[in-house]
């Protein structure tokens, strides 16, 4: 046999031999999707076709279907829970790929999105009236926005608190550039309608509460936060805004007439395009730091209201 010869067999042996172990490795991942998703395992880059070809083969769930999965999950069943995760992975897919130019390997992103969806399932409430994933979205960014937030080394914090402490950036950049000079804790606290006490500790855990301007990766100039201002008009938004408007209505009702114009105009809630400060401020013929004012205002209500109607997961 020639060395040429001998060389080919050896790579088609090769070939042959990574092909068996990607399909191994496929129908491995497809067991644990089907046996236990609470408990997935890695998808590897050599696995995402084989995962993604997968999870396309489960269908989406009515909302009767969900309903009933819920209460099923409530009462310990793992069957329903199973199920549950398995026909909305595909949604995990579609946030992981906003995400998909953040220094972070697609399937990562999928795996930590994953870890959301998991845990959105098992506290799903299925009496609150939405759809499941319109809930899970909210879990399955924050799991990401984590994820990203600890690679860049810019936070270590438990989920909820880095999505406040993101927040909390936010409101420090806006509140210096209108008054010259930065917050203090009370002032952010009254701004962001927080307790003070608990915005001086996250600060603290967080040692440096701008840190989140810092670069992604070494060399470029995009940060934390413009990774996640970039993402307006993403899916995950619109999800959020047809389960807002349809399960915040009735309380935004009970807002004063002014305020309730403000947040129906600023978020949409009336069909169309929602608006700037300055364009409400015209309709109102009220200067845009005075709607920010009332806007500001009449969202600490209804973050009262949902509370006691069980949508604060949604508010906050």
């Amino acid at each position: 046999m020639s060395e040429k010869n001998l060389k080919e067999e050896i790579a088609e042996e090769e070939d042959e031999l990574l092909e068996n172990d990607v399909e191994e490795d496929s129908k491995e991942l497809e067991k644990k999707l089907e046996e236990d998703p609470s408990a997935l395992a890695p998808v590897s880059d050599d696995m995402l076709k084989s995962y993604l070809n997968k999870i396309s083969q489960f269908s989406p769930l009515s909302r009767e279907e969900e309903y009933e999965l819920g209460k099923r999950i409530q009462d310990g069943d793992e069957e329903a829970l199973n199920k549950l995760i398995l026909s909305n992975l595909k949604f995990v897919v579609s946030i992981a790929n906003r995400y998909k130019n953040s220094g972070i390997s697609m399937t990562d992103l999928i795996n930590q999105g994953n870890v959301g969806l998991v845990e959105a399932a098992k506290r799903f409430d299925p009496e609150r009236g939405v759809k499941f994933i319109s809930y899970a979205v909210w879990w399955i960014r924050q799991a990401i926005i984590q994820a990203l937030a600890e690679q860049s080394g810019t936070v270590k914090l438990p989920i909820k608190q880095a999505s406040i402490l993101y927040k909390i950036n936010e409101a420090v950049e806006k509140l210096t550039k209108e008054n010259g000079k930065e917050p203090t804790p009370y002032e952010l606290s009254q701004y962001l309608d927080m307790d003070t006490e608990d915005i001086e500790n996250i600060l603290r855990v967080s040692r440096n509460y701008l840190s989140l301007e810092v670069p992604i990766k070494e060399g470029e100039d995009k940060s934390f936060i413009d990774l996640l201002e970039s993402e307006t008009g993403s899916v995950e938004q619109e999800i959020i805004h047809g389960t807002l408007t349809e399960a915040l209505s009735e309380i935004v009702d009970e807002l004063s007439e002014r305020e309730a114009k403000i947040i129906k105009w600023r978020f949409g809630m009336e069909g169309e395009a929602p608006k700037t400060l300055e364009e409400v401020g015209e309709m109102l013929q009220i200067s845009r730091e005075r709607v920010r004012q009332v806007e500001s205002r009449a969202l600490a209500k209804l973050r009262k209201k949902a509370m006691k109607r069980k949508l604060s997961d949604y508010l906050n």
